[in-house]
């Protein structure tokens, strides 16, 4: 009774009625000895039923072969009121943990493993556990079936990989973009998820076994795998059809149902394709938004044809507008890429993907008290390098204006946080001062420039100035003022020495001052308006204080 206690009843004391048990029990060894992979005819055999009362447990074992072609176990758990009894499965490093209780008379809980797989049922806790034991067995001769290891798939995947990776780290600039290599791949799952339900321990089936084969082979070839929810969401036009019995004609002539069997799908005008909700093998949640991908990027390429939406919404024609409709697909779906391509594919998600992993990055450099070059911050100064260099994304205006300063700030703050002076140096002369400015992001640029030396303060500033002062003119007095008092011998920090050569804060500042009253709204002759788009911001007085203060 330490390593098993349960109590047991052989299988000539047990009878079971009901006209349709043996139509059920067929219908479960079918679904078992496909789900084992295991096509040939099988039957079940009944050994024993088990009774597990309170405090009852059987500790990890394997199953002996009882029967000439028994191959794996069966257990069917009958309707019983108990807690605890949880069984637990391993096999080659993989644990499952199955609660098989079924409260309701009218159904059973079953589960089937390989008879050499390890098992254990934990204590019951209250109440008693009914379960009919099978061996399930191979009609016919030649060798059973046995739990698969798919060391063969494992090896030629990891091959594949390694190539894919090795592809995308030695593209040659020269190469036309059509011939690079894909930045990830994206392999939707069989089963079905909801986003709550995503989860490496918790797939399904077939699933489970192509998580165990990709992360082992992502592991050897350097590859990241990840698991994200897959959404596509299209619109268009749509077809009006001969209208079923169920619709309504009206004195005006028109049908007033906008049932789908009325309407049939058009030619698609938009559609998007974004992967979410991610989740790494072990569990973790990375610091990732939405992440777009492309149909060659699917993998295999069909693996989304005939796919049945989850919603589809057709509109009516209305005034010009006609029909249209909306749809949308959820998948759950592996996603790959090359750990040396992570930040390519970071940076290929927009500023809304980047600049939270770039912010998680620093703080979590920062949390480590780590040094400067470290792992950890070349990897933040790499991709914030990529993200400067890339101006595409920050030329592109977000609506409402407000949240694309935002972006600029959450940049400065996550290079001051890293202390990466040279690449605060590159975001000011190349992003801020081409226009990318807010008065939010003051505040930002004020800190960041404490770590650079004053005489690169004063030349970073009046592009800046020069460029967005039309623009921002009050926000702009401001930068100066903060810029100013920064610099001054009572404020000025360890990083960001008052004067250089000679020079006090005021003369270094002459250029960008000059600068910002240039461009000041004034006399038309002397100053040309600002484009008709962005409108400039309305002048205000305190305009006028900020400036003086600087």
């Amino acid at each position: 009774t330490d390593v098993r206690r349960t109590w047991q009843i052989g299988p000539d004391h047990i009878r079971i009625d009901g006209r349709h048990w043996q139509q059920s029990l067929s219908a479960i060894v079918a679904r078992c000895t496909a789900g084992l992979g295991v096509s040939e005819p099988a039957s079940a055999e009944l050994y024993k039923m088990l009774v597990y009362d309170t405090g009852s447990f059987f500790l990890s074992h394997r199953d002996t072969e009882k029967v000439p072609g028994m191959f794996a176990t069966l257990a069917i758990v009958l309707p019983s009121i108990y807690t605890g009894g949880e069984l637990l499965i391993r096999h080659r490093g993989r644990e499952v943990c199955l609660d098989l209780a079924c409260e309701d008379s009218a159904e059973v809980g079953f589960v089937a493993f390989y008879a050499d797989c390890q098992h254990e049922v934990r204590p019951v806790t209250s109440g008693c556990r009914l379960v009919l034991i099978y061996n399930l067995v191979r009609q016919g001769s030649g060798r059973l079936p046995e739990p698969p290891t798919y060391d063969a798939e494992q090896e030629g995947i990891s091959d594949l990989l390694h190539r894919w990776a090795k592809a995308a780290n030695t593209s040659a600039p020269e190469t036309d973009p059509s011939d690079y290599p894909l930045d990830k791949l994206v392999y939707p799952l069989e089963h079905a998820y909801t986003p709550a339900e995503i989860g490496f321990a918790r797939l399904k089936n077939a699933d489970a076994a192509m998580a165990t084969v990709l992360a082992a082979a992502a592991r050897s070839a350097a590859c990241e795998l990840y698991l994200a929810l897959l959404t596509i969401e299209e619109s268009g036009s749509a077809e009006f059809t001969y209208p079923s019995r169920s619709s309504r004609y009206s004195r005006y002539g028109d049908y007033e149902s906008a049932d789908e069997d009325n309407f049939e799908v058009g030619e698609v005008f938009e559609r998007s394709l974004t992967l979410s909700d991610w989740q790494a093998p072990d569990g973790s949640r990375p610091p990732l938004a939405s992440l777009s991908f492309t149909d060659d990027e699917l993998s295999p390429p069909d693996a989304l044809q005939d796919e049945e939406p989850d919603e589809q919404m057709f509109l009516e024609a209305t005034g010009n507008e006609g029909a249209s409709f909306e749809r949308s697909y959820r998948r759950a779906a592996f996603v790959l890429w090359p750990q040396a391509g992570r930040l390519q594919v970071i940076v290929g998600g927009g500023l809304d993907v980047s600049l939270p992993y770039l912010a998680d990055l620093a703080q979590r450099w920062a949390a480590g008290a780590e040094e400067i070059g470290s792992a950890l911050w070349n990897e933040a100064h790499q991709l914030a390098t990529l993200l400067i260099a890339n101006s595409d994304d920050w030329r592109k205006r977000r609506w409402p204006p407000s949240d694309a300063p935002a972006r600029a700030a959450s940049m400065l703050a996550s290079l001051s946080q890293l202390h990466d002076s040279n690449a605060i140096a590159s975001f000011l002369a190349s992003v801020t001062a081409n226009g990318h400015y807010g008065r939010d992001d003051n505040d930002a640029i004020a800190e960041a420039s404490s770590l650079l030396p004053a005489w690169q303060v004063g030349e970073l500033l009046e592009p800046i100035l020069a460029r967005n002062t039309a623009y921002h003119a009050d926000a702009c007095a401001e930068l100066l003022e903060r810029v100013s008092i920064r610099l001054s011998p009572a404020e000025s920090s360890a990083g960001c020495s008052s004067s250089a050569a000679g020079h006090e804060p005021g003369v270094l500042l002459e250029s960008a001052a000059a600068a910002l009253l240039a461009a000041l709204p004034g006399d038309p002759a002397l100053t040309p308006g600002p484009e008709v788009w962005p409108r400039p911001e309305p002048i205000t007085t305190a305009l006028v204080t900020k400036l003086l203060t600087a």
